[in-house]
């Protein structure tokens, strides 16, 4: 998992990060590969070997790395889950042909054939806590309370509002926020479902602004930073399995950064990528 990690990390190619841990026989021994039957050398994996074993472990693996990554955010108090965002960001698929993704189409939009990323940021520290990943046609409601729902369960959360666009506006999302939680559901709502006359009011365009669609946003610059900075939107492998194998690692590498800012007392370069991570040689 550890080559896996340095390759998202880094975003090289499979051929690149082979070659890398080959080149560093120290990183190859803390991996756990064997010396060879040459005196000095190791017994590294071969470029098509690597693609089979990533295949083969699934995701549990790095889902659990994930959420363990989340638990020390917890522990260190970067991440607070007083105030939580649920939202979901679409993906183009990286071949037309790719079995696991749909076609999702919003008005006004051309459509896209890809996958939804289904994240839950904590507002205060603008870090991922959980994550789902489904075809692009799936509702935003059928994923979101299920986010909320299990983050709280993982880490023993205590949230005072849970910020959503109008896509979870529906009972389910609302009983499970307010009644079972006990927190505010800031939920937007769209007036066309009253009909297209329906006039929206100074004090209804204040408080929509100052408390919701503020604090959202922040959700928006997440996905914006991680698209940019990570590399999110840059995979190159298809099927529902393999891209979310990716969308894991990149979530790793994110709650990785803010860990070793928090464990070195630099909270303020929690999302600074480009200032904690070693880079790679060339």
């Amino acid at each position: 998992m550890l080559m896996a990690i340095i390759q998202t990390a880094w975003r090289m190619s499979y051929a690149d990060i082979v070659d890398y841990v080959a080149d560093e026989p120290d990183l190859a021994r803390q991996m756990g590969f064997k010396p060879a039957k040459e005196p000095g050398q190791l017994q590294t994996i071969s470029q098509g070997h690597y693609w089979e074993r990533r295949a083969a472990w699934g995701l549990l693996p790095y889902l659990f790395f994930f959420l363990a990554l989340v638990g020390q955010l917890v522990k260190l108090g970067l991440i607070t889950g007083q105030e939580l965002i649920v939202d979901s960001s679409l993906l183009t698929a990286w071949r037309h042909a790719d079995p696991g993704a749909t076609w999702q189409k919003y008005a006004g939009r051309s459509p896209v054939f890809g996958y939804k990323v289904h994240t839950l940021l904590c507002r205060q520290a603008d870090l991922p806590l959980f994550v789902i990943v489904t075809p692009a046609h799936v509702h935003d409601s059928v994923v979101g309370w299920l986010l909320v729902v299990v983050a709280v369960l993982i880490f023993d959360l205590r949230p005072w509002v849970v910020y959503a666009d109008a896509a979870y506006f529906d009972k389910r999302f609302f009983g499970w926020v307010y009644d079972w939680l006990g927190a505010h559901p800031a939920v937007d709502y769209n007036l066309r479902r009253e009909g297209k006359c329906k006039v929206a009011t100074s004090f209804f365009i204040g408080q929509w602004r100052h408390y919701v669609l503020g604090p959202r946003s922040a959700i928006e610059r997440h996905y914006a930073w991680a698209k940019r900075y990570f590399g999110l939107k840059y995979f190159q492998c298809f099927t529902l399995m393999r891209v979310t194998q990716f969308i894991l690692l990149t979530y790793i590498v994110i709650a990785a950064v803010a860990v070793a800012a928090g464990r070195y007392q630099r909270p303020d370069l929690a999302r600074s990528r480009g200032q904690v991570l070693a880079h790679a040689r060339p």
